[in-house]
């Protein structure tokens, strides 16, 4: 069983922004952040998955049932629905790497229930801000 955890932010002000993902898998957990090009909160949130499925694929890790998290109402309605009217470039993306896995279930959940993903998303902003 694979748990994932996604998270993106967005300072418009400033100009920054971020994804980060967690990975726990077995005995092991990845944390990933990465800076990104300052553009739609949304669309970040699904990048943030698309960069964690990304790297799952990678590892070979796609021979588990994968649960995935996210704080982003419009991230997991639109897997649910596989149907994003702004974002369905993305989504798309990620609608295929989904099907190397041989079950998935999204979950929406609070930002308290994201911490690990958000505070890495947090520190990487106010890192970038120096």
């Amino acid at each position: 069983m694979i748990k994932l955890y996604t998270d993106a932010g967005l300072n418009s002000n400033l100009n920054l922004a971020a994804t980060a993902y967690v990975i726990k898998y077995n005995d092991q957990t990845i944390k990933r952040v990465q800076p990104q090009k300052p553009d739609d909160n949304h669309y970040l949130e699904f990048l943030a998955l698309n960069l964690a499925l990304a790297d799952l694929i990678e590892r070979h890790w796609d021979d588990d049932i994968l649960f995935i998290h996210s704080d982003s109402k419009i991230l997991t309605d639109s897997i649910d629905k596989k149907y994003s009217k702004h974002y369905q470039m993305i989504l798309d993306k990620i609608l295929k790497q989904l099907t190397s896995f041989s079950s998935y279930f999204v979950k929406h959940i609070s930002d308290k229930d994201n911490r690990a993903a958000h505070s890495l998303v947090h520190n990487e902003l106010i890192k970038l801000r120096k």
